[in-house]
């Protein structure tokens, strides 16, 4: 605990004047540049050099837009940020939302801001101002840390109050100096209550130094700033010295003042509703940009990948691409943005930068594939790929891995042929391996020869590499003994993993574990719930205490889900259960409903189809859910309910996982929250997955882009969307603004998983079976002739539980960046598989330079680097070639 300050210290109040920018929230992109240039900043740089008048600037990304369009205005601004009266603040690019976007992201949007800051202004940014992000995750002392920043002040999240002052501990237990704004960003906004704001925050503060933001949201400087600051002191100085100050002066002085002193530490992510709101509903806002996100995050940092080991393979680097898709990316994840809590304009924009990388990734990914390619077979002369015994041939089919250790997937693909090519595909070869393929759909020419073919098989594939496939036309040679199956009797269908028994009236599905001679149910999974929505962009309100309607009947008595159609389709790689269901606001008969059958339904708002798949030698079930949801004010979640018996479960996060507890939210809230500033909502996020297990088992479930989750008696329960009309329908969390789009009736299709298994989450390597879901393997089709070595890795990791987070070429053009984290919990050795020795490797931070505080020991053996890492470290290496 930190020690009671002493009677003699006066205080000194640091009232620090501000605007918080908003790229997009209430107005659009073009309001807000308008308001923030013209009508703030040009004020604000007349009265720095006419007054001792101090401010902040937070994000790069409207500096960088002053540039563009005010030259002057912009000069103006540099000379007074070098003078240390203007204070970058938070500097990245853009201010982050921190729960939803990938871990990576988040570094991209310092190292873009940070570096900018550099260059242009010559420098550093040493305070992380995090005014309005939704909760703040829990390696982010960690990230802030290694990303060159010294302070934390942040608004939102705090569990406890007292004191305002602390140490942050991250995940892996790097701390930081951090300060709460128990005012938030206004305390000192009203010039005429600042003795009644410095009486609260001297309550809260640690020590004599005060902490006092002075601004808002799109806020215009007040000039008569330093005329009540010069009167507070000629009337209070000797009790509260009061400066117009800036926040890196205020925590230089709050860090000399607690050198010999011991601050409280707090641990773990941000994220109560205690104190200050966090917003946990918005997880569910506007699912469209949630899955859009991850959808590109996915493939910007695997095509990066692939553009990297390009490069080093002496070809070519989409530097040019990659900057303007990243930039992209980070507007996306801007915390108004991936949130989806701006009225409906704002938002045309983004729609805009997905149609831009949809098209650009997909022009992208194929020519990195094929410049690597051209690159291999050019200098695959055959004794290069003799060595180690590995021989070089043709093939039909390149399939590559974008992750760092061996991955088993399905994938699909289309083939195009040249007439009497080829007849029929019975299988794929590469060396002696060989495997079915299943054919999906096929044309052909009038000889009867194959014109157009997609087929989808399970690939094996080196980590971070590729296999090269040849067809064949005959049914692959079968093994002596495969312990893979997969088989069907009635409405159950079995792999060597588990059982999944369907029931025919619901289409609902039963999952059978198998452990060793044991059979247990694990969960009755993928059930819809129908939900009342009352509420906003922001908060999920039901007046109802009861659904209304489930899949298996619970809800409102007048209406129901009707099973329209079910089948299952087999192939010899998998059963596909297909399932189409439609809810009906209105059945009749509505009463008696136990004895008699409905005849009569009206009302349809809702239509539903669901595809299962289980797969041949796979232990994960894929589910892809699409809605046409024409019911408005409705939350729609999809329902797995386990007999699993734990008070907690755990969660992915940015590099790493957090455990909660189990949702307690009822629909009449608890009196014990009554004090908080916002009640629990019993819903969290999570990065990719989530896993709920005891002693005897557990179940992750999976999911690509819908993070908002909950468990609660025994039952885990995703949010697929909420269908809203108000960006804030009481005016409170923002202004009563109709947002028509965010009813969300449209059609949308949903892709999550669940994995069985024995143990926890460790055992079940929760994390790796996440990224083999969110990462698919790709594959293309080779020019004839092409030779290639059968497989081929370029980077390996081991163990499973270090992953991959970024190999990108430096931002010096010279050397390359490999990040990579602990994902388990427990220190680990570690050792890295390089397809090329480097000649160089050093320890950087995030931003890719030298740091003394970094003393990691790396061991190079050749190819090989080992290191040992702490439980859930992040490490990023330089290596020159």
């Amino acid at each position: 605990m930190a020690t009671k300050k002493k009677k003699e210290e006066r205080d000194t109040i640091y009232l620090v004047p501000h605007t918080h920018y908003d790229a997009i929230w209430a107005f659009t992109k073009e309001d807000y540049f308008y308001i923030n240039m013209l009508l703030i900043l040009k004020e604000v740089a007349e009265l720095i050099e006419k007054t001792n008048y101090r401010f902040l600037v937070e994000q790069t990304f409207l500096l960088e837009e002053v540039e563009h369009r005010y030259p002057e205005l912009f000069e103006k601004l540099s000379k007074h940020i070098q003078a240390g009266k203007l204070e970058i603040v938070d500097g990245e690019y853009l201010m982050a939302d921190t729960m939803l976007p990938a871990g990576e992201t988040l570094i991209r949007e310092i190292l873009v801001g940070k570096q900018y800051a550099k260059e242009k202004f010559g420098v550093d940014v040493p305070v992380m101002w995090q005014a309005d992000s939704f909760g703040l995750n829990a390696q982010l002392p960690q990230i802030y840390t290694k990303c060159g920043y010294k302070y934390v002040a942040f608004r939102r999240g705090i569990p406890e109050n007292k004191p305002s002052e602390f140490l942050w501990e991250g995940l892996d237990g790097t701390k930081i100096l951090t300060h709460w704004m128990p005012l938030g960003y206004r305390a000192g906004l009203d010039l005429t209550k600042l003795e009644e704001s410095y009486k609260k925050l001297k309550a809260l503060a640690a020590t004599s130094q005060i902490l006092m933001p002075s601004g808002s949201g799109v806020t215009m400087p007040q000039p008569e700033t330093p005329d009540v600051v010069e009167d507070w002191n000629s009337k209070r100085g000797k009790e509260a010295l009061m400066k117009v100050a800036t926040p890196r002066e205020f925590f230089e002085a709050l860090e000399q003042e607690t050198k010999d002193r011991e601050l409280v530490v707090r641990t773990g992510e941000m994220y109560s509703g205690r104190y200050s709101e966090i917003f946990p509903d918005v997880c569910s806002t506007r699912m469209w940009i949630k899955q859009g996100l991850a959808d590109f995050e996915n493939w910007l940092t695997c095509v990066e990948r692939w553009g990297t080991i390009t490069w080093l393979l002496n070809t070519y680097y989409p530097s040019d691409e990659l900057r303007e898709s990243w930039r992209k990316i980070l507007f996306i994840a801007f915390h108004d943005v991936i949130p989806g809590t701006g009225m409906d304009s704002g938002y045309d924009e983004v729609k805009q930068y997905m149609s831009f990388l949809k098209t650009y990734m997909a022009a992208l990914c194929p020519r990195i594939f094929a410049e690597l390619v051209d690159e291999e077979s050019r200098l695959g002369e055959y004794t290069r790929f003799i060595e180690g015994g590995v021989e070089s041939e043709s093939g039909d089919i390149i399939v590559f891995n974008s992750l760092s250790w061996e991955v088993k997937n399905w994938l699909e693909m289309d083939l195009n042929f040249q007439q009497g090519q080829v007849v029929s595909i019975g299988g794929l070869k590469c060396g002696t391996e060989e495997i079915e393929v299943e054919v999906i759909r096929f044309t052909r020419y009038t000889d009867d020869s194959l014109k157009y073919v997609r087929i989808g098989f399970v690939a094996t594939v080196p980590a971070i590499g590729y296999k090269v496939y040849r067809i064949i036309e005959r049914d692959p040679r079968r093994l002596p003994f495969d312990p893979d199956f997969i088989r069907i009797h009635g409405n159950t269908i079995e792999n060597r993993f588990f059982g999944v028994e369907v029931d025919p009236v619901t289409g609902l599905i039963d999952v059978v574990h198998k452990r060793g001679s044991t059979r247990s149910t694990t969960c009755k999974a993928n059930e819809l719930v129908l939900e009342e929505e009352t509420g906003d962009l922001y908060y999920h309100r039901q007046k109802l205490c009861i659904p209304l309607k489930t899949e298996t009947g619970e809800g409102v008595k007048y209406g129901s889900f009707r099973l329209k159609n079910f089948s299952i389709d087999k192939s010899p790689l998998r059963r596909v259960i297909n399932v189409d269901t439609d809810y009906y606001s209105l059945r009749w008969p509505y009463r008696l409903t136990e004895k008699m059958e409905p005849r009569i339904w009206r009302h349809r708002f809702l239509e539903c189809s669901k595809k299962i798949v289980v797969y041949k030698g796979l232990s994960r079930i894929d589910f892809f859910t699409t809605i046409i949801d024409k019911h408005p004010r409705t939350r729609n979640r999809v329902r797995f309910c386990t007999n699993i018996k734990s008070d907690s479960y755990v969660c992915g996060t940015q590099f790493g996982s957090v455990t909660r507890p189990l949702s307690e939210v009822r629909c009449d809230q608890q009196d014990e929250f009554e004090s908080w500033v916002e009640q629990p909502r019993g819903v969290y996020p999570s990065q990719q997955w989530i896993d709920y297990s005891d002693d005897k088992g557990g179940l992750t479930v999976i999911h690509h882009g819908i993070p908002e989750n909950e468990v609660r008696d025994g039952h885990i329960y995703l949010t697929l969307l909420r269908s809203v009309s108000m960006l804030s329908s009481d005016g409170k969390a923002g202004p009563a603004v109709p947002v028509p789009d965010a009813r969300e009736l449209k059609r949308y299709t949903f892709r999550y998983a669940i994995h069985p298994h024995e143990g926890d989450w460790r055992t079940a390597t929760s994390y790796r079976r996440a990224h083999e879901f969110n990462v698919d393997l790709d594959a293309m089709q080779l020019p004839r002739d092409v030779k290639l070595p059968h497989q081929r890795s370029f980077l390996k990791i081991a163990p499973l539980s270090v992953m991959l987070s970024a190999l990108k070429r430096a931002e010096d053009k010279v050397g390359v960046i490999l990040r990579f984290y602990e994902a388990n919990g427990q220190e680990t050795k570690t050792e890295i598989t390089l397809f090329k020795a480097p000649t160089d490797v050093k320890v950087v931070n995030m931003l890719e330079e030298e740091d003394q505080a970094l003393t990691k020991e790396v061991i190079q053996e050749g190819t090989t680097l080992k290191l040992t890492m702490n439980p859930f470290e992040i490490v990023t290496l330089r290596l020159e070639f």
